[in-house]
């Protein structure tokens, strides 16, 4: 017999449980860097990483505290810069860090089940900004 949730409320706390244990995951991965990390590794100063977030010119995806927010180390492309399609994807999909997170992850259809970052990195930069705003629009590429 499963252990099934008695309510709705129940079942809402055990998805907010399970959502919460799944972003600690993916934040405690290798690949995910401190500010102080990401910015000396991209020849940034930590006061630099604010202004670019704002810009959405960077990923950084927040943790129950600012000092557990976490900036993928992937963001950067092979010239040393982050993805430049990055603001248009924050314009196409929204503010959420954890939304662009969850669109480059995904395998897409119209990629040929490759993923958005996977694309990112072969130079397909505008192929994705549209497959964003189509995906936001309802309209499916």
């Amino acid at each position: 017999m499963t252990d099934r949730p008695r309510t709705r409320s129940d079942a809402f706390a055990r998805a907010k449980e399970r959502g919460r244990h799944l972003a600690a995951t993916i934040l405690s991965g290798p690949d995910m860097l401190t500010g102080e990390v990401f910015a000396h590794r991209f020849g940034l100063t930590v006061s630099d990483l604010p202004d670019l977030e704002q810009a959405h010119a960077i990923l950084v995806l927040p943790g129950v505290s600012p000092r557990e927010a976490r900036y993928p180390a992937w963001q950067i492309n092979a010239t040393g810069q982050p993805f430049p399609v990055l603001p248009a994807l924050f314009g196409a999909l929204g503010d959420s860090g954890w939304t662009i997170y969850r669109f480059l992850m995904q395998s897409h259809p119209e990629l040929a089940g490759q993923t958005a970052l996977e694309a990112l990195r072969d130079g397909r930069d505008a192929l994705i900004a549209r497959l964003a705003r189509s995906l936001a629009e309802g309209t499916f590429a």
